[in-house]
């Protein structure tokens, strides 16, 4: 693994990076309450990876502890969710067509909506593929479903899940259809789906095997509708995998086998995992590591670690990975600093 840049760019903690890739944009989300957006352009250019704007840090009156874009035909105009520990959501943008990253921009993204429902704090927001809803999920131990409008302004939430036994870690959707997966402190996954035509949502599964909190967990970006896997990182120091094999469309529960525990190498809690294109997986965590694990054969449940990077970040524990292509990834710390790095 090569570092292309370290980007000192916030004065405390960073907990989420989100990369919207039609614009090679990744945005930041820190405890200093400001969003910062990196422009991170080519592998090769390493003077490419710069800070283009910020987002005002008088909305939130704490911590910013999770952002997420918006998939949109709209590509000119990305759309951005970020969580706090307020207990709110806000969503960015502009009102017009003009682009966020016009020349003439100036720092004017736009808060389009503030959405309230909550009542802790705020862990993890994501769209669905689609983007027609955006989950988010709290230490008030529920996950709540927002249906949102085509102008990113009118959020409607359609369903609370109140499942879980404790504080909601990380949700996020299935590149593909809409299936939603929550993590929690109380050790499990839960895998939700809507039924009645989107009129309500129901727990289609419970996957249980960690023996410590869930942090999150990251769906198979290539699996379409068949052949559906996904990953989790946990207190208990181990990256799993697991895979959907039985789905019904009536209410009966969808049957999920745990694939393969990964080859340990963390020593410590394992914070976050994210899934390429290219079927590499990347964990992080307390113990400063970085390890980017790949397939042996597809589907065949054997892992092997492809890179291990000790001290990543020198002394502080990593919150944070996020794949911006192939070959790239982020990475983020309690310090403030963006790492950038090449496989």
């Amino acid at each position: 693994m090569e570092l292309l840049k370290s980007l000192p760019i916030h004065t405390d903690k960073i907990w989420s990076l989100a990369i919207n890739k039609p614009h090679q944009l990744l945005a930041t989300a820190s405890s200093d309450r400001k969003i910062k957006f990196i422009k991170v352009g080519e592998a090769h250019d390493k003077n490419s990876y710069n800070v283009v704007d910020e987002l005002d840090d008088s909305i939130h009156k704490k911590s910013i502890r999770t952002v997420a874009w918006r998939p949109s035909e709209y590509t000119h105009m990305p759309v951005l969710a970020a969580g706090s520990f307020d207990t709110t959501v806000s969503i960015w943008g502009k009102e017009n067509d003009e682009s966020i990253l016009s020349e003439n921009n100036n720092g004017t993204i736009e808060l389009l909506a503030l959405i309230e429902g909550h009542e802790n704090e705020v862990k993890c927001c994501n769209w669905s593929h689609n983007s027609q809803y955006l989950a988010s999920c709290s230490r008030d131990k529920t996950v709540w479903i927002w249906e949102a409008d085509d102008y990113s302004e009118d959020f409607e939430c359609v369903a609370v899940l109140q499942e879980h036994s404790q504080d909601v870690k990380h949700c996020v959707w299935h590149p593909h259809k809409l299936l939603l997966a929550s993590s929690s402190y109380d050790d499990s996954i839960r895998i939700w789906r809507e039924f009645d035509d989107g009129d309500d949502w129901e727990c289609a599964a419970v996957l249980e095997g960690h023996e410590g909190t869930v942090w999150c967990s990251s769906f198979e970006p290539n699996s379409a509708t068949e052949n559906i896997r996904l990953c989790s990182s946990s207190d208990d120091g181990t990256v799993r995998i697991w895979k959907l094999i039985e789905d019904h469309d009536d209410d009966d529960e969808q049957k999920w086998n745990q694939e393969s525990v990964l080859p340990q190498a963390h020593s410590r809690q394992v914070y976050h995992c994210d899934w390429n294109t290219n079927g590499y997986i990347a964990s992080c965590g307390a113990d400063g590591k970085i390890v980017v694990y790949k397939e042996e054969e597809k589907f065949s449940g054997k892992w092997s670690i492809l890179f291990e990077k000790n001290d990543a970040h020198g002394c502080y524990e990593i919150n944070t990975v996020k794949w911006i292509d192939d070959n790239r990834l982020a990475t983020a710390d309690d310090n403030g600093t963006v790492n950038i790095w090449k496989i």
